[in-house]
């Protein structure tokens, strides 16, 4: 029998109700579309199911990322967020370690990871299109052909299995939103001073999905009201 880990409330929320709104709706998700470890079992999905499932994990993720941003507001009003020191090791202190093997039964050992999803910097260029330092007095060496973009090819079941690993990652942000909301705060403040934008769009960018929750479809409006004001608690400080 699958079991599911209840997902209880953290402490100094500053929009709980909407947490454990939103903590419902993934209960209502799990009813209808199974747990993560049970999505991760099915191996081979039916265009049917995979689309009422991408439209769930969506939604919710959409969701989270908005309730992310009011407490990462709070945070922002309240204290002065610091990135935390980040430790540098060469390639050559770091070894290469095999990937481990992936348990499909244990959702707790996953990489399952968060994302943010927040806007890039439109202004900002890539590496791969920046301008190179040549010697101006030798010879100008041709460009260099456009990198070949090969589509990678289409793995049913490892494609499924990330589907349960974002629905994964959004239970662990729900069972435990505030450290979340930190990394959120602490990388909003260090972008706006290049992408002063960024809160705004962030705000404004829609889901991408039109699917939503019956039992409670006023839930993004709410959300949306509780975040709406970010762009003011991370004002452009450079």
């Amino acid at each position: 029998m699958l079991r599911m880990t209840s997902i209880a409330a953290a402490p100094s929320l500053t929009v709980e109700p909407l947490w454990a709104r939103t903590r419902a709706s993934f209960a209502r998700a799990v009813a209808a579309i199974g747990a993560p470890v049970a999505i991760a079992a099915l191996g081979l999905l039916t265009r049917a199911l995979r689309r009422a499932i991408v439209g769930r994990v969506a939604r919710l993720e959409f969701l989270v990322r908005r309730l992310l941003l009011a407490e990462a507001t709070a945070i922002g009003r309240s204290e002065s967020t610091r990135a935390p020191a980040q430790k540098h090791t060469s390639a050559a202190q770091t070894p290469t370690r095999a990937a481990p093997r992936i348990d499909y039964a244990r959702p707790e050992t996953w990489q399952a990871r968060f994302a943010f999803a927040a806007p890039r910097d439109p202004r900002a260029i890539p590496d791969s299109q920046a301008p190179s330092i040549r010697d101006l007095w030798g010879p100008t060496p041709p460009p260099a052909p456009p990198p070949v973009r090969r589509r990678p090819a289409h793995n049913e079941e490892e494609s499924t299995f990330r589907l349960a690993r974002r629905f994964e990652a959004v239970r662990r942000v729900l069972e435990n939103p505030l450290p979340y909301a930190r990394r959120l705060a602490c990388l909003l403040t260090r972008a706006v001073r290049r992408f002063p934008e960024i809160v705004r769009r962030l705000v404004l960018t829609g889901a991408r999905t039109n699917d939503y929750d019956r039992a409670d479809p006023p839930l993004g409006i709410d959300i949306l009201g509780a975040c709406v004001d970010a762009p003011e608690a991370f004002p452009d400080s450079s």
